[in-house]
């Protein structure tokens, strides 16, 4: 009696699709298609992500998929994992990335931006700002303001008592 009914359970416990794992064939931030590694394929597979934060899946990056319900028709994707561009962190480390090679990396030693930086609203500093190259604003550089200063001159008279 007792084998009867497990046979029962692990037949209905068959029939409930388990957690699985797919490959991304048509990318996405909201809905994908993948390929499942049975070579079944999945068409618009919602993309479960945390709020404040949306990415594009990219084709061929490996995404872990819950069966709602136990049903392969009601997957979605909870994590991914792979892509042309992967950063590994060390022990403390986040880091942000994209495909493109742009990063937001939090570092024991501070936050380091790789790619251009576009901000739109005030930046304030609490200590210096430094630059390796040129400092400029809509007219000119830094440099460029130097260069008028230093050689400017009212007449006969000298030019200014301490340069730039």
């Amino acid at each position: 009696m007792i084998g009867a009914i497990q046979k029962q359970v692990n037949k209905g416990l068959g029939q409930i699709r388990q957690a699985f794992m797919g490959l991304v064939s048509r990318g996405g931030s909201s809905s994908i298609q993948l390929k499942g590694f049975e070579g079944e394929v999945l068409e618009d597979v919602e993309v479960i992500q945390q709020v404040g934060f949306s990415s594009w899946l990219p084709v061929n990056v490996k995404v872990v998929l819950i069966p709602q319900q136990g049903k392969t028709s009601r997957a979605v994707v909870v994590a991914t994992r792979g892509g042309d561009i992967v950063i590994h962190v060390d022990e403390g480390e986040t880091c942000i990335y994209d495909q493109f090679g742009h990063s937001v990396w939090l570092k024991a030693d501070g936050t380091h931006v790789e790619g251009d930086l576009f901000v739109n609203g005030q930046i304030r500093a609490t200590d210096d700002i430094s630059s390796a190259t040129e400092i400029r604003d809509k007219k000119s550089t830094m440099q460029s303001m130097r260069d008028a200063y230093n050689s400017h001159r009212h007449g006969n008279s000298a030019g200014p008592d301490k340069s730039m």
